[in-house]
């Protein structure tokens, strides 16, 4: 029987100007090769954030040194950046990522979060400028901007007391010039490769990242269901386990149960982890999408409920509208996915059939979706929903969703 799949990140050293490690930056790596090999860049951040903390454990990879960790605009927006411990973290933003208003303010809310900012292959292009309010360090690639090196440059840049790093520093020649041009920090292969680290990674079923995801979603989290779920699934509880009791967490108490854990976590950093664990794994190229998709039926469900006469039910409606998605994240059949999980036979047969009145529901939550008004006025009048009802319902839902994906 195979084993537990391999892992791997790549750490790169980062060198001050006494030839001391000053930190190490973590690089995504989707393969045994030593390089980005292409994708999805939003997936791979927040992979490689995950990964990080709960299957390496941060401590593992930089020790007592700072952990320099790119960011996408995705994972940034999303605060993807939480996992990590802002003491130890530098979070690097990709040169992709461009100062608009959205961006900013995110930017203000890390630094407001005690986070210290880098901006990756720095250049002088207008788009980068705004950036440079609210950065601490500038890296800037030596092979990329042949103006790197002159004095001119770096003093613009020490005038508004950023620190510098030189990157793709690969002859001993170019080490002297970027220190007398006075940059801080130094990267490169003149000092030496990314090195590769592997590690065994039993990861977490499908089902019960779906699972995990559906409860912390709810406006009301149980801890109790919660605990239930991580005792079903070994590999959920080593990660969570790995976490809190590394330096990264900076917990160094006696963790008495796994319910005990899940309450040292807390609800947001929970929901953030079963985002990037969950739909960013599942749902391929298309993350974000689904889970605003999910969220939104899941809501919507559950607040048509008490109109549809099923006002003591709002955890059936909102763990079907979740489930409702399962066949776009999981790639398989919906009933081969209610095989496995032990969710109640209203659920089942609203999924299955469009039975019952929960299934009605389901339909016009589906069908309000994608735009099919005869079926939503027809099963709207069977249910006895009002118009209005509905309108606000589905207006409510979708900022719902939008906001817990972000929060």
């Amino acid at each position: 029987m195979p084993g537990p799949p391999t892992i791997f990140v790549a750490r790169q050293p980062i060198f001050d100007r006494r030839a001391a490690v000053h930190g190490y930056e973590l690089l995504f790596r989707g393969s045994a090769e030593n390089r980005f090999t292409g994708g999805d860049v939003e997936s791979a951040s927040a992979i490689n954030i995950e990964q990080s903390t709960a299957a390496f454990g941060l401590d593992a990879l930089v020790g007592e040194r700072l952990a320099f960790v790119n960011l996408s605009r995705g994972a940034l927006l999303q605060e993807f950046y939480r996992m990590l411990p802002s003491e130890r973290t530098v979070i690097e933003l990709l040169e992709s990522v461009h100062g608009d208003a959205e961006v900013l303010e995110a930017c203000r809310e890390l630094k407001r979060r005690g986070y210290r900012l880098a901006l990756d292959d720095f250049t002088d292009a207008p788009h980068s400028q705004p950036l440079l309010a609210y950065a601490d360090i500038v890296k800037v690639d030596l092979r990329q901007t042949p103006e790197a090196l002159t004095p001119g440059f770096t003093s613009r840049l020490r005038g508004k007391r950023l620190s510098l790093v030189a990157e793709k520093v690969e002859t001993p020649q170019e080490h002297r010039r970027a220190m007398a041009a006075g940059y801080d920090l130094f990267q490169g292969y003149y000092f030496c490769q990314p090195e590769m680290i592997e590690t065994r990674d039993l990861a977490p079923s499908q089902l019960s990242q779906m699972r995990f995801l559906a409860e912390v979603s709810r406006s009301e989290v149980s801890f109790e269901q919660l605990e239930e779920l991580f005792r079903r699934d070994v590999a959920m509880t080593l990660r969570l386990l790995r976490y809190l009791n590394s330096a990264a967490f900076g917990w160094r108490h006696e963790i008495r149960s796994v319910g005990h854990a899940l309450m040292l976590m807390g609800v947001r950093p929970l929901r953030k982890w079963a985002m990037m664990m969950g739909f960013l794994r599942l749902a391929g190229d298309k993350p974000h999408e689904l889970a605003i998709t999910a969220l939104t039926r899941a809501r919507f469900a559950e607040q048509l409920g008490p109109p549809a006469g099923l006002e003591h039910h709002d955890s059936e409606l909102f763990l079907t509208g979740i489930l409702s998605t399962a066949e776009a994240m999981l790639g398989r059949s919906l009933r081969d996915v209610l095989t496995a999980l032990a969710v109640p036979d209203m659920v089942r047969t609203a999924l299955l059939d469009g039975g019952s009145r929960l299934g009605a529901v389901l339909r016009i939550v589906m069908a309000y979706e994608r735009g099919d008004w005869p079926t939503v006025e027809s099963v709207r009048t069977e249910c006895a929903v009002d118009e209005r009802a509905l309108t606000d319902a589905y207006v409510s839902s979708l900022q719902w969703a939008e906001t817990s994906a972000a929060a």
